[in-house]
Formats: C-alpha cells, sequence, structure tokens
C-alpha cells in the first residue's frame, strides 16, 4: 500500500470511530431521555393513584358515615313509632274498660 492510501485508510477510520462514538453518545442520551420520560409517568401514575386512593377513603368514610346516620334515623323512628303503638295499645285498653264499666255502670 502507499503511504496516501494508508493515510487515507487511517483517516477513513478514524472518521469511522468519531461517527461510532457520536451515535453511541446520541444512544445513550437518547436512553436516558427515555428513562427520565418512564420515571416521570410512573411518578405522575403514583400521583394519581395516591389521589384516587384519597377520594376512594374519604367516599367509603362518607358513605359509612351516611350508613350510621341512617341507621340511627331508622332506630329512632323505629322506637318513636313503637311507643306510639305502645301508647294506643294502652288507650284502646282504657277505653275498653271505660266502655265497659258504661255498660256495667
Amino acid at each position: 500500500m502507499k503511504n496516501s492510501e494508508s493515510q487515507k485508510l487511517q483517516q477513513e477510520i478514524r472518521s469511522l470511530k468519531e461517527t461510532i462514538t457520536a451515535l453511541r453518545a446520541a444512544l445513550e442520551e437518547q436512553q436516558l431521555e427515555c428513562e427520565r420520560r418512564v420515571q416521570s409517568c410512573r411518578q405522575a401514575s403514583s400521583e394519581q393513584i395516591r389521589q384516587l386512593q384519597d377520594t376512594i377513603d374519604r367516599m367509603r368514610i362518607k358513605l359509612e358515615e351516611e350508613f350510621y346516620s341512617r341507621e340511627a334515623h331508622v332506630q329512632e323512628v323505629t322506637q318513636t313509632l313503637s311507643d306510639q303503638l305502645q301508647q294506643s295499645q294502652q288507650t284502646v285498653i282504657a277505653l275498653r274498660a271505660q266502655l265497659e264499666q258504661a255498660r256495667n255502670g
């Protein structure tokens, strides 16, 4: 090989090495950017999941409060109606007794 051919080949080899180095650096940069985006998506997803869990917890608590409030109201109404029924039954018994007295009187 002639000296000029050898220099051309060495120049081409240097150029190819520089190209490989530049491509490797670009690929690494793309991989880092991709990893950053994935991490960002994970963080956003984690935040959304946490917010949804908080919302679910608040809704569960509110639902339980509503349930116990209604349950207490039902118990109160049931007790009131039971008291009224008992009072009505006692009134009926008293009126029957008065009616019996009036008939026998």
